[in-house]
């Protein structure tokens, strides 16, 4: 995932050709002056319930919570794997690295059965059985950059460092719909991990300490949540190993009501309760 800066003007652009020449039920993409608030995104606060240790050699790119388990994506040319962590103590219980090394790992998501997995550049998509992650069950096309992606139940959505997340259907991995996301500025890009959270996406803002809030029915930005100085507070004698060590990791814990969250390469899983 780095340099994403010199690629996302170029990847946008094939990015909304691409999607208006082949998928013609695509819903428009509203205007930046049609879809933007005037309302200003609330400041979310939390308060800390927990953390969990966390991989300092994971550069995390997808994040979720299911049965009981953390299930992380990695990325990074030649050591892109998914990992599978208890969440009760955060100890590692299986590693599945991808075995084409030239494959670098981006945002996963599970939906019922099946596990997903984007890639950054290398315009394919994993999909495997739950039960068997050693290898792929099969493979989709994606005609540009793949960053985070996560689901409602029935649709995946899926962000390409834009400031737009596409919508798309499962079995065949074709664009059925897109989310202009805008707060009271303007247009929102940079938008990279996501977790749906009844009728909200809830997305990392890459380069940043931001967690926005999202309504997936307006693409408004109704909230924002700052995680700036999460990390050092509990943390201060950590030392990040690059300037992407960033937040970048969002996973919602149902039965507690919890929002964990972790980044690249951090030492820690964090447990946040909202206000």
């Amino acid at each position: 995932m780095y340099n994403k800066y010199k690629v996302l003007a170029f990847g946008l652009a094939i990015t909304l050709a691409s999607c208006q020449n082949n998928n013609k039920e695509t819903k428009a993409v509203a205007t930046a002056a049609d879809a933007t608030s005037t309302q200003v995104p609330k400041n979310l606060t939390y308060k800390v319930a927990g953390t969990l240790p966390h991989d300092t050699a994971a550069y995390t790119e997808g994040f979720e919570l299911h049965g009981g388990k953390i299930y992380e994506g990695t990325g990074t040319y030649e050591n892109s794997y998914v990992a599978v962590s208890d969440t009760s103590s955060g100890q590692l219980e299986k590693k599945f690295p991808l075995k084409d090394k030239s494959i670098y790992g981006e945002g996963i998501s599970i939906l019922g059965n099946q596990l997903f997995q984007l890639t950054y550049q290398n315009h394919i998509a994993y999909v495997y059985d739950l039960k068997d992650l050693t290898k792929p069950t099969g493979t989709f096309k994606w005609p540009q950059e793949g960053w985070g992606m996560t689901n409602d139940g029935k649709n995946l959505y899926v962000s390409v460092g834009s400031s737009i997340i596409y919508k798309l259907d499962p079995k065949s991995f074709a664009v059925v719909g897109q989310i202009q996301v805008t707060d009271n500025l303007g247009t929102v890009d940079q938008l990279n991990e996501l977790e749906y959270v009844d009728g909200f996406l809830y997305i990392n803002q890459w380069q940043t300490t931001k967690i926005l809030k999202v309504d997936v029915s307006s693409g408004k930005v109704v909230g924002t949540i700052d995680c700036f100085g999460l990390l050092s507070n509990y943390a201060p004698d950590y030392t990040p190993k690059s300037e992407d060590s960033v937040l970048n990791g969002i996973a919602w814990d149902k039965t507690h009501q919890l929002l964990y969250v972790t980044g690249k390469n951090w030492p820690l899983i964090f447990k946040l309760r909202l206000d």
